[in-house]
């Protein structure tokens, strides 16, 4: 196959980190072939504003702001380099092929003509900055241009990305990646998403990037294998505000409420305060159940359940949960027996040397498997049963080499399909992006990627919380994720059409968790004959 060939536009050399690494993983990739960095060269610089105006004095104040969360960022070591620069000239010791169109000298750029561009055979331009580049240049590329958006036009204006979704404590904070278009136009918008807001500015800007530069790495191997750039999204009005830099009084108040944040996870620190699950149990089909008459249930000293699967077994029903242990920070599986008197704990179906959770049972070929979270191992397994409800062996690995959590495995329309959520960024983030395979079989290991993946990339409805199968419908329940929470609710879509070439779903109703007193969020639901159960999030001392 003929690589694609791609090249760069830079505002300058000199660069963060993320457009450095994303020089370093297009060398690597055999379908695509990095021919140029075209470089802008230096832009004149604007004179400062007297000491005195406002706009230096906002400035001022938030450069305090950026210094405080700099330091916050040292305890990530995901985000450590957010903020530095690199100086691809220096840095890449002439190994990369930099240019630039500038009358000025750019040290490590080279001059280079509209006619020497154009013999280079260019499919596509990736820009990764703000600068306005001449369309003469941009037409030079076969596809276009492409760049990834964090709203900075439309949404934020002026304002540092990610700023206002952490101050206003807004939910998710979202991206796009657009084609970018002739003259004053907006771009059309090819892949977009959003991501849980993170507590702390800068920690929020980082993890955005993060998973937005994923993105932008699938859309690119995605390019180079079709020839072409993906259907644009319809276009539709924006209608929210349009923010700027925060003022002296903004940056204020954002570093209050930063540090009322920080005090607050230090005290559930020292007083040994965790997130702890429990689960309700209702005794009503799923339809017809009143969630708030459900009885709860604990587990242990030490424990927490979570992510119930039911499971009815001769007469009685047995409900398979993540058994996580805080002394270890990990989880097994654990099978519990729910009577009409009571439910009591029967043992670990199983452990292994990584993290369990979400043990998604399904039947084929008249037995009995299970597919728990193992996202540590970088697979998805699948697990048969040797002997109910305790006894599980290894049978085989569904997708190898992947980060993905929550799988879940069904058949319709005589194929087997895979919903499963991907994290590409290497965060362990796997709440966004759902994606949907293929297969003859749950057991032979060869699924073919949906057309469509991915299906989403959106908080409110990236990972899944459990599959309900009733007469023929099949309705998936999605969790929703809150500002810097995890597992805030629940929402349930009816599978509405799906096969080889198509996926839609619509929203059923969703799910709170406000019902019981004193809990925070709800993740999964699960449901068989006349029993209901969901997981309830509240607040233990774990110490």
């Amino acid at each position: 196959m003929v690589p694609l060939k791609v090249a760069l536009l830079l505002d300058s050399a000199r660069t963060d980190v993320y457009v450095a690494a994303l020089c370093d993983w297009l060398r690597q990739q055999a379908c695509l072939e990095l021919v140029l960095v075209l470089v802008a060269g230096a832009r004149p610089a604007r004179p400062a504003p007297p000491w005195s105006s406002p706009g230096r004095r906002h400035a001022l104040f938030f450069k305090g702001v950026m210094a405080l969360e700099g330091g916050l960022l040292r305890y990530y070591k995901d985000h450590r380099a957010h903020l530095s620069l690199v100086d691809l000239g220096a840095a890449a010791a002439g190994t990369l092929p930099m240019r630039t169109l500038s009358r000025q000298q750019v040290p490590g750029a080279a001059p280079i003509t509209h006619e020497q561009l154009r013999m280079l055979g260019i499919g596509l331009f990736i820009d990764t900055g703000e600068i306005a580049w001449a369309e003469p240049i941009l037409a030079l590329a076969t596809l276009g241009v492409v760049a990834i958006d964090y709203r900075r036009g439309r949404i934020a204006a002026s304002a540092p990305i990610g700023f206002w979704e952490t101050y206003q404590r807004r939910r998710k904070t979202g991206f796009a990646i657009v084609a970018r278009a002739r003259g004053v136009e907006p771009g059309r918008v090819l892949v977009q998403g959003a991501f849980r807001t993170k507590y702390a500015f800068l920690l929020n800007q980082a993890h955005l990037f993060c998973k937005a530069q994923a993105q932008l790495r699938k859309l690119l191997l995605d390019v180079a294998a079709t020839g072409t750039l993906p259907a644009a999204h319809d276009p539709v009005p924006y209608s929210g505000q349009c923010l700027a830099s925060p003022d002296c009084a903004g940056s204020t108040v954002y570093a209050l409420k930063l540090a009322g944040r920080l005090a607050k996870r230090a005290l559930r620190r020292v007083f040994g305060i965790r997130d702890a699950w429990n689960l309700s149990v209702t005794r009503a089909a799923w339809r017809d159940a009143a969630l708030w008459r459900g009885v709860q249930v604990k587990a242990p000293r030490g424990h927490f359940w979570a992510d119930p699967f039911l499971r009815q077994h001769a007469g009685r029903t047995y409900c398979f949960v993540e058994d996580y242990v805080y002394a270890t920070n990990r989880a097994h599986i654990s099978v519990l027996d729910i009577t009409t008197a009571d439910v009591r704990c029967l043992g670990v179906a199983l452990r292994e040397g990584f993290h369990l959770s979400f043990p998604f049972l399904f039947e084929y070929g008249g037995k009995l498997y299970m597919s728990p979270e193992a996202s540590e191992s970088a697979q998805i397994r699948i697990y048969q049963c040797d002997e109910f409800p305790l006894r599980w062996s290894l049978h085989s690995v569904a997708i190898d080499r992947v980060s993905a959590a929550d799988s879940m495995f069904f058949e319709h329309g005589g194929r087997w399909w895979l919903l499963t959520s991907i994290d590409r960024s290497g965060l362990n983030d796997h709440c966004s992006e759902l994606c949907l395979f293929h297969a003859d079989s749950p057991l032979a290991g060869e699924w073919t990627a949906h057309p469509c993946n991915p299906l989403c990339i959106d908080t409110d409805m990236g990972r899944n919380a459990g599959l309900i199968m009733d007469g023929g419908r099949i309705f998936r329940a999605a969790q929703r994720q809150g500002f810097d929470q995890y597992g805030e609710g629940l929402t349930l879509f009816e599978i509405t059409r799906l096969d080889r070439l198509a996926y839609t779903e619509r929203k059923v109703t969703d799910i709170q968790h406000d019902y019981l007193r004193r809990s925070i969020g709800s993740h999964h639901i699960s449901t068989a004959g006349n029993i209901t159960v969901v997981d309830v999030k509240t607040h233990r001392f774990a110490p």
